[in-house]
């Protein structure tokens, strides 16, 4: 697993209905780093596998049918981890950072410290999406801080703080 990915993903508006769903892109394993970090922890994964307690004491055995788009690479070669990364990719996370939290000098940000919108008068987004970066454990705690922050931002804006 990949905790703190270097690709980045995209939401794009479909059309101006608002109606329509967005284009989601998550453009996962498009940064060769993550491709390479992955590699590295397959290989650290099957040489924890393959240790004496693991394999007598367990009998712990990886799975080595070549995977289909793959079988025309030696298997166990790097260039076939790679292959195998990318036809097994998928997710456990949850989406976040879709309207990054940043300073005004930053173009990429949308919203402000206290969670206003740049641009809109009286809306905010209090929710995992201002994230600049996801969190490399579960995002229930930083949402829970999140959402406590913003309620304080309101109550403050409406004289109860």
């Amino acid at each position: 697993m990949l905790t703190v990915p270097k690709s980045r993903g995209s939401i794009t508006l479909r059309s101006s209905d608002p109606a329509d769903p967005p284009l989601i892109d998550p453009n996962f394993l498009s940064h060769p780093d993550d491709v390479e970090l992955l590699v590295k922890g397959i290989k650290f994964a099957l040489a924890i596998g393959n240790t004496t307690v693991m394999r007598n004491g367990l009998g712990a055995t990886f799975y080595d049918r070549p995977v289909t788009g793959c079988k025309h690479l030696l298997y166990g070669s790097d260039d076939y981890w790679r292959c195998f990364t990318r036809g097994m990719v998928s997710t456990t996370y949850h989406p976040t950072s879709t309207c990054m939290m940043a300073p005004d000098s930053d173009p990429n940000g949308v919203v402000s410290s206290r969670l206003l919108v740049r641009g809109v008068t009286g809306l905010r987004v209090i929710d995992a999406s201002i994230m600049p970066v996801i969190t490399s454990a579960n995002t229930n705690a930083p949402c829970i801080m999140i959402g406590e922050r913003g309620a304080d931002f309101i109550k403050e804006d409406y004289g109860h703080i």
